[in-house]
């Protein structure tokens, strides 16, 4: 039997994939605006990095809560 994944779980993945890519760079984004004096910019990077964090660790939970409920 071949089991595909559903596209809730997909995009759950997808998203939480996307949002690690982003919290994995995003301090580099933060340096380089401070370099080029963007201070504003920089302000801007971090605040979204503290958003980004928490949709992660939502994203997270939600695919654990799946996993255990063997819903995933």
């Amino acid at each position: 039997m071949n089991k595909c994944m559903d596209d809730c779980n997909y995009n759950c993945t997808k998203q939480l994939s996307k949002k690690l890519s982003f919290l994995w760079n995003v301090d580099q984004y933060i340096k380089d605006a401070k370099e080029c004096g963007h201070k504003e910019c920089a302000e801007i990077f971090k605040k979204i990095k503290e958003d980004e964090q928490k949709h992660a660790d939502m994203l997270k939970k939600l695919i654990i809560e799946k996993v255990k409920k063997r819903r995933f």
